[in-house]
């Protein structure tokens, strides 16, 4: 048994993370739009409970410049960029 209290909180967190990263990867690899909106929306309610989603931007393409999950944002003439991303990849 844990002497930590939150310990089991935080690898379900994490495990939670990890189902819903493979849910994008899933969309990926089957071209299935679809795929990143369900996973959208299980990030969304983890949200509305309080809990973090993590970095959405490390697993869904970006919507303005077509870049894939692991590469950078490519600059776009009229979008800016923060912290070389489109603030549109990272928005849930």
């Amino acid at each position: 048994m844990s002497l930590d209290p939150g310990a089991s909180a935080r690898r379900t967190l994490e495990r939670a993370r990890d189902t819903v990263q493979r849910i994008h990867q899933a969309a990926i690899r089957h071209r299935d739009p679809s795929l990143h909106e369900l996973a959208d929306q299980i990030s969304q309610i983890a949200l509305t409970l309080g809990h973090d989603a993590g970095a959405v931007q490390d697993w869904r393409p970006c919507p303005v410049c077509g870049a894939q999950p692991g590469s950078n944002c490519i600059r776009q003439p009229g979008h800016e960029m923060v912290n070389g991303m489109h603030p549109e990849r990272t928005r849930l």
